[in-house]
């Protein structure tokens, strides 16, 4: 688990990087408040499986 969780931090890097994309807008299309998600991103928090899985969901359909 803690592998998927470091790849899905290095996606959703990438993601942000690549697209342009900023932070708000991308916790606010999969339902995480943007400190959560620093906190997260920072090692400080640990998200649900469902929260795990809609981000993985929202970066997959970009190809991320």
């Amino acid at each position: 688990m803690e592998e998927f969780i470091m790849s899905l931090i290095t996606r959703c890097q990438r993601f942000l990087e690549e697209l342009g994309i900023p932070v708000t807008v991308f916790c606010k299309k999969v339902e995480l408040s943007t400190p959560s998600f620093y906190k997260w991103r920072n090692g400080e928090l640990n998200l649900s499986d469902a929260t795990l899985e809609r981000i993985d969901g929202y970066l997959s359909k970009y190809g991320f």
